[in-house]
């Protein structure tokens, strides 16, 4: 082996490892539930009277609540319904977990439920527009 095939081997090496460093980083990333600002969602919903705090601090409760839902259960969610259901859960400018873990948890239901629960469909009685 010659200087310069050690050279392309290192080379070749370094890429590898520096390729799989990424893609164990983005496994791991994609693995993390989300960082959502719920607190803003929660102070907007809850509006600005100073009177209804407890209704903002209920909802920081629940959302915090389902968070701590997501980390012991996000693995177990395929990934393209993690990505599908954040985009959801955050759409209009707020976000939130309960939003997040509910529409996970459809998504895995509806997966489980039986394709054919013998329902039919049938026409619609309405008129359609001329």
């Amino acid at each position: 082996m010659t200087v310069t095939d050690n050279v392309w081997q290192n080379l070749l090496l370094g890429a590898a490892a520096g390729a799989a460093f990424v893609l164990f980083s983005a496994i791991a990333f994609a693995a993390d539930v989300p960082r959502l600002d719920v607190a803003s969602a929660c102070r907007a919903a809850a509006g600005a009277d100073l009177g209804i705090k407890n209704d903002a601090d209920r909802c920081l409760k629940s959302e915090n609540d389902a968070r701590d839902q997501l980390r012991a259960q996000w693995a177990n969610f395929p990934a393209a319904d993690r990505s599908l259901c954040t985009q959801t859960a955050t759409m209009g400018g707020t976000a939130s977990y309960v939003e997040l873990i509910t529409c996970l948890e459809l998504k895995r239901d509806v997966a489980k439920a039986p394709a054919d629960l013998g329902l039919q469909t049938r026409r619609s009685n309405l008129r359609s527009k001329p």
